[in-house]
């Protein structure tokens, strides 16, 4: 009768590994991923804004020819009723379009200034620990989804994220913090939102 004895204690079992290079790398890839299609997402926007500045332009020089036209007329006799309130809705639409150029302009040039330096910003505070599902920017609001191996450096991306000048003037309204289920793995949420200091 042969018997067995284990003499293997349970420190020298075999270490699992929860952070595998296959995760590590895919969560790389999912970050980056992410931070590319906000990139082309703003570089559409901004393609949409050129494009209607474009049409918008090509209208007020429409206009504009009108009104020379409307003032050659003007010149060579005495206006009538009627070719002086055109001549004047011409001059108001004018006006109109030209608010509408500017605001366009103002849009698009602060669309590649606030947006492209912030995206390009968040990879070089960029920490392996930490992942990015979801980011919103805009001026008065701002939030961040993701999720953390390690909790404690939550706090230090905040630190880093608190140093961009995108984010002065704004504070956070709400931070989320919650253990994934069956993982060492937290989610967090941040909101910020214009008053105070991050």
């Amino acid at each position: 009768m042969k018997q067995r004895v284990n003499l293997y204690q349970p420190l020298l079992y075999p270490v699992t590994e929860r952070l595998s290079l296959q995760r590590l790398v895919s969560g790389w890839l999912l970050l980056v991923g992410t931070l590319l299609s906000g990139w082309f997402w703003l570089q559409y926007q901004q393609q949409q804004l050129t494009e209607q500045l474009a049409v918008q332009q090509q209208q007020l020089d429409v206009q504009q020819q009108e009104v020379q036209l409307y003032q050659q007329a003007l010149q060579q006799r005495q206006p009538a009723v009627e070719l002086t309130k055109q001549y004047e809705l011409l001059q108001h639409r004018v006006r109109q379009k030209q608010q509408l150029l500017g605001y366009l302009a103002q849009q698009q040039q602060q669309a590649g200034q606030l947006y492209s330096p912030v995206l390009a910003h968040l990879l070089q505070i960029d920490r392996r620990e930490l992942w990015l599902t979801a980011f919103s920017l805009q001026q008065q609001h701002s939030s961040f989804s993701g999720i953390s191996l390690q909790p404690d450096k939550v706090p230090l991306w905040l630190d880093d994220l608190r140093r961009l000048d995108y984010f002065k003037g704004q504070r956070f309204s709400e931070v989320n913090m919650l253990q994934v289920p069956q993982q060492s793995a937290v989610s967090f949420q941040l909101v910020a939102q214009q008053g105070g200091s991050l």
